[in-house]
């Protein structure tokens, strides 16, 4: 049995693209619907018989794709943003005001009350806050900063040594790779080489923030078959398999013998088993194992029990502020506007390839994935007042927009739990009004990104959590 309460999703950053590690960070899951496609194709000789696909023969494997839905939790959609963003800037932040121009990455620079020293390692575009690393001590809230070789200042807003803020711009040249694992009942599921590469809908559904993360893998591991017996005894046991692409040394497996069932293969009324080492893709160690395997058995991973370290989800209507100007800059400073739903999706279009590298199970999936374009597009929600939208539209006039969504306070810092999504240039491309019978008339406005040259990017998101590192 397969009961869906019981089901997680893990996933860890690869050090080595497509080679394996143990997922360790637990996110929780709203749903998944990721496929592989095993796929065959059929010989068609003229054989003297009227029947037609008589030898049918494995082909490529289609790259492992699907989505995860996830809800904007403040603890982990760092791993989602620097999956798609591709990139993440990380330092303590300091929010600031009255900026005379932008200090510079690299520098050092001192409070004047404290006389606290610190390094940027990441600054705003729009001049409300820097990003630091190596504060020599606490800084003091309202006395002003200056930038030792900028000799740019700006007044220190808030500063908490144990909260920071993780800065993700795109575009970006390359994404990073994940093993991520889906956990079932009985067995888990593990994917290799897995880029998240698109948020196809940031969205509210019933006032929470949800976010749909569209993923594409090198491999999967969802079973191996026993291809030589292996004797039980004492002592080290190599077990032949015909796939390990997805196993590490510590992983937990279970041995399904079809027509039996999971069998105790460990020790007495133990059904798992540890992975000693994986010396190659057709071999695994294990120590004293309880019951011979035979060809045809299956190894299966065991599922992990997750643990979970989160804060409560972000919320739409009373957690979230919509801005909307001309420009980046003007929409900070801008008033809130009355924005009653909206959606963001961030594409990195991506392309497997195939490649004769190999007779393995492994090597009948994708040899590589590379990463193409970048497109980005969303829709805005709102009752309709005036013309000032339709005339953006007619106009093609460039607009900024500011979304933030602010969670909890983050221990008892004064700060808060915040994702802040800034897109610089946002492109009108449809006004749809609606009208109903007695009701109000209703505005939707679709719109896509483009590339600023002004701030310097396409699109940012800065998160602010106690979290140190993604």
């Amino acid at each position: 049995m397969s009961y869906t309460r019981l089901g997680y999703l893990a996933i860890k950053a690869e050090v080595t693209e497509n080679t394996a590690v143990k997922p360790d960070v637990f996110v929780p899951l709203m749903s998944e619907d990721i496929v592989t496609a095993w796929g065959e194709t059929s010989a068609k000789p003229v054989a003297g018989n009227r029947a037609l696909n008589l030898r049918p023969l494995d082909t490529a494997i289609e790259a492992p794709a699907g989505t995860v839905n996830v809800l904007l939790e403040p603890k982990t959609i760092g791993y989602f943003l620097k999956a798609v963003f591709g990139a993440v800037t990380t330092g303590q932040i300091m929010m600031l005001s009255g900026s005379n121009g932008a200090f510079t990455v690299g520098e050092t620079i001192t409070g004047g009350t404290s006389a606290k020293t610190a390094t940027v390692v990441a600054k705003s575009a729009e001049l409300d806050y820097v990003l630091i690393s190596a504060p020599s001590g606490a800084f003091t809230v309202g006395e002003t900063l200056t930038g030792g070789s900028s000799a740019k200042t700006a007044v220190l807003v808030s500063h908490t040594s144990t909260v920071f803020g993780h800065q993700f711009t795109a575009p970006q040249s390359s994404l990073p790779t994940y093993t991520v694992e889906i956990g079932y009942q009985n067995e888990a599921i593990r994917f290799t080489g897995v880029r998240f590469h698109e948020f196809n809908g940031i969205a509210q559904t019933d006032n929470i923030i949800t976010a749909a993360i569209s993923m594409i893998a090198r491999a999967e591991f969802k079973h191996a078959r026993i291809t030589a017996i292996t004797t039980s005894g004492a002592g080290a046991k190599t077990l032949t398999l015909d796939q390990t692409t997805g196993l590490v040394a510590a992983d937990t497996i279970k041995l399904f013998r079809p027509g039996t069932g999971y069998m105790d293969f460990s020790a007495t009324s133990v059904k798992t088993h540890t992975v000693g080492t994986v010396p190659s893709e057709t071999s695994i160690t294990i120590t004293n194992l309880e019951t011979a395997v035979a060809v045809g058995d299956l190894i299966v991973l065991a599922p992990q029990t997750p643990s979970y370290t989160i804060d409560s989800e972000f919320t739409w209507i009373g957690g979230s502020v919509t801005k909307v100007a001309s420009t980046m800059v003007l929409a900070l400073a801008a008033s809130a506007e009355c924005i009653e739903d909206f959606e963001l999706v961030l594409a990195n279009e991506m392309e497997a390839k195939h490649c004769a590298l190999g007779t393995n199970v492994v090597n009948r999936f994708p040899s590589k994935i590379f990463l193409k374009g970048l497109t980005g597009s969303g829709k805005l929600n709102k009752t309709y007042i005036d013309p000032t939208f339709l005339d953006r539209l007619r106009n093609g006039t460039g607009t900024s927009i500011q979304v933030k969504h602010v969670g909890n306070q983050i221990g008892s810092s004064g700060q808060f739990y915040t994702v802040d999504w800034r897109l610089p240039k946002a492109i009108f491309q449809a006004f749809n009004p609606s009208l109903s019978e007695d009701d109000l008339q209703m505005q939707e406005m679709s719109f896509d990104l483009y590339h600023d040259t002004t701030s310097g990017y396409f699109a940012k998101a800065l998160l602010v959590t106690d979290v140190a590192t993604y």
